[in-house]
């Protein structure tokens, strides 16, 4: 009868055992396939400084930014060469990083065809321009802001935009352009805790 008994509860502990193991492997599966979820209450304090340059100076540069922005709205393969005619120097060291590994833009024809690729089958890019940091020194600039870039099939995601230009005839153009993402995904903490309220009967 005792060897019964401990043979019951030997197996039932490795039921429980093992039914535990297959829990957390599903739980910790489904997180890693989890899309990164945009916290922004972090993000939203980056732009509280609206940096150093002059009312003048910023105006300036934020009519290349709107440009720039204007051209990743309206995302027209055919607009490209005249994109980057408006907006970057033909003559001149230009470079762009994108969010993916090995994105490292080097040159204007490099660039054109990396922003043909992006208005091609990249998201829907929104930046934050009224709130962008613009910061000068004689002829050169710098801009931070933050952004969204969505595909309309999921939440879009958070991003930090850099850049710097300088001044040439007249026109701000772009001399280095950094896009990164700026999301996390749900830790393994937060997300058990999350399940636990979504299954516990005794939620309020």
């Amino acid at each position: 009868m005792a060897a019964n008994l401990r043979l019951m509860r030997s197996w039932i502990f490795s039921v429980l055992s093992g039914l535990f193991l297959l829990t957390v492997g599903f739980l910790i599966g489904w997180h890693l396939s989890r899309k990164p979820t945009i916290v922004f209450s972090h993000v939203l304090s980056y732009l509280t400084p609206k940096g150093d340059a002059s009312d003048q100076i910023r105006a300036e540069v934020l009519t290349s930014m709107r440009a720039f922005q204007s051209g990743y709205t309206k995302k027209d393969p055919a607009m490209v060469p005249a994109f980057m005619e408006q907006l970057f120097p033909k003559d001149r060291d230009i470079l762009v990083l994108g969010t993916d590994s090995g994105e490292w833009i080097l040159g204007y024809q490099r660039v054109e065809d990396f922003i043909a690729g992006d208005w091609r089958g990249w998201g829907d890019v929104r930046l934050d321009l009224e709130n962008a940091m613009v910061s000068a020194d004689n002829d050169v600039a710098w801009v931070a802001t933050i952004g969204t870039v969505g595909n309309g099939s999921s939440p879009p995601r958070a991003i930090r935009f850099t850049a710097v230009l300088t001044q040439d005839n007249g026109r701000w153009l772009f001399r280095h352009i950094q896009f990164q993402w700026d999301d996390r995904p749900e830790s393994l903490a937060e997300l058990l805790r999350s399940s636990i309220h979504r299954v516990s009967p005794l939620r309020p």
